[in-house]
């Protein structure tokens, strides 16, 4: 059963909701009919504008701004790098060193994949791993600028592509008889064959923090993983673990 989106937090000016894989964030300018999250907010909440997207395959927590008078104040947050995100990724390959900054300049070209180049705008992506697998890691990735793929870019360019990401270099949603071998794979039997654990890019936005426009304090906003890149670690730390540390 597909997920839907859900309000995880709202007061006077501020509403987050869970995005799941599989919905866009706001309208696409080509195919308006493609169901979004901003749509499916609209008919209970009309004043409800995005402060800012994520990836269609993305899951996570977006935040709208339901103030006209507050949007300005919640915009400059994420213009001045004040509001933080933190994402969850699991990649191909075992990463070597615990932590990272990558600052490479990303360039969107007319097709829209987004490459590095010198045209580009600075890009920094701060990462750290949080659990280490024989083929696979799990990361926790701070974008400290916002780009468009810029997680997935800035990932591939180190060698370690996003799980299920073959824009970007991934070789292909993973599967279970990868983890536990062929010889110890079974198909069930109704089955005419194997699901991926992974079918979809494997980045979650986890935790978004940023500072409440009445209040002034700050707010620290957490959503969890969704069953598929549960499952996923479950099946990793079962089959293919190295190194106990939960996430």
């Amino acid at each position: 059963m597909k997920e839907i989106a859900e309000i995880i937090f709202q007061n006077e000016t501020i509403l987050a909701v869970y995005k799941p894989p599989g919905l866009l964030s706001v309208p696409d300018r080509y195919e308006d009919d493609r169901p979004s999250v901003s749509q499916w907010l609209l008919p209970k909440h009309p004043t409800a504008r995005p402060l800012h997207r994520i990836d269609f395959e993305t899951s996570g927590v977006l935040l709208f701004c339901l103030d006209p008078d507050a949007f300005g104040w919640y915009s400059d947050q994420f213009e001045n790098r004040i509001i933080t995100k933190l994402y969850l990724a699991i990649v191909e390959g075992r990463c070597q060193q615990d932590e990272g900054l990558i600052d490479q300049p990303l360039f969107t070209q007319s097709n829209g994949k987004v490459i590095i180049s010198h045209r580009g705008k600075p890009s920094q992506t701060q990462w750290k791993v949080q659990e280490r697998f024989k083929n696979n890691t799990a990361l926790e990735i701070n974008p400290l600028t916002g780009r468009t793929h810029q997680i997935r870019v800035h990932l591939s360019s180190i060698g370690h592509p996003i799980v299920g990401d073959e824009v970007y270099g991934s070789a292909g949603p993973l599967f279970l008889s990868v983890l536990k071998g062929r010889k110890r794979f079974n198909l069930s039997k109704d089955a005419e064959m194997e699901n991926p654990l992974m079918a979809r890019t494997a980045l979650h936005a986890s935790k978004i923090r940023f500072i409440d426009y009445l209040s002034k304090e700050p707010i620290l906003l957490e959503c969890p993983l969704p069953k598929d890149m549960n499952v996923t670690l479950i099946k990793l730390r079962q089959y293919s673990s190295i190194q106990k540390r939960p996430i």
